[in-house]
């Protein structure tokens, strides 16, 4: 028997807040659940691709969550859950963004996928040479948990071509992460995402 969409979301409610920053948690700790936001893991769509990278569906939201705590006096917050949308980006139900926003005091409910993280290798007519570029896109979802509403929806989209490698050995996010060039590329979509989730709930307010 198939699972329902609920099921199938991963999603294990239990009441006890998460956070990868002890900052971004605390921030502003006398706003309003109102003000607060809540990053879920981020969905993997081939996790072949991102074999070199250090645990991306908690890395980037993670950093995401500590550029908004560092430009915005709202409530930051983590959870490790995956509000999954089954591959196929189904919209999660009222219910549960219900319980996800109350779990966490948080009006906002921020979920996303990891959609494309591959190489691309091109040789010129002869095979002598070959240039790597390598692709990340992602898909980023924003969520009002008590009304259930999608707020905004966005796709990113950026690559880079050179040494495109950057080794599990690497802390997601850390200096030796950043100083690779898709370490960079990954940071500056997560500047972007950062952006369009403060704008998009600035805009609430």
């Amino acid at each position: 028997m198939a699972l329902s969409m609920a099921n199938r979301i991963v999603l294990a409610l239990s009441g006890v807040f998460f956070t990868a920053h002890s900052h971004a948690q605390m921030a502003g700790p006398g706003l309003p659940p109102s003000t607060a936001v809540v990053l879920t893991g981020f969905a993997v769509n081939k996790p072949i691709q991102l074999q070199d990278v250090d645990d991306i569906a908690q890395g980037f939201p993670r950093e995401v969550a500590r550029r908004l705590a560092q430009s915005t006096s709202w409530q930051i917050r983590t959870a490790p859950h995956l509000l999954s949308f089954d591959w196929q980006q189904d919209v999660p139900a009222n219910k549960l963004l219900n319980q996800m926003g109350a779990t966490y005091a948080s009006r906002y409910v921020v979920a996303g996928e990891i959609r494309n993280a591959g190489t691309k290798i091109d040789t010129n007519l002869f095979g002598l040479t070959q240039k790597k570029t390598r692709a990340i896109e992602i898909e980023l979802r924003i969520y009002d948990a008590q009304s259930g509403n999608l707020l905004a929806r966005q796709d990113f989209s950026k690559t880079v071509a050179g040494d495109v490698a950057i080794g599990r050995e690497h802390v997601f996010g850390g200096a030796a992460f950043n100083s690779t060039q898709y370490g960079k590329l990954i940071g500056e979509v997560a500047d972007q995402v950062a952006s369009l989730v403060s704008t998009t709930i600035a805009a609430q307010h």
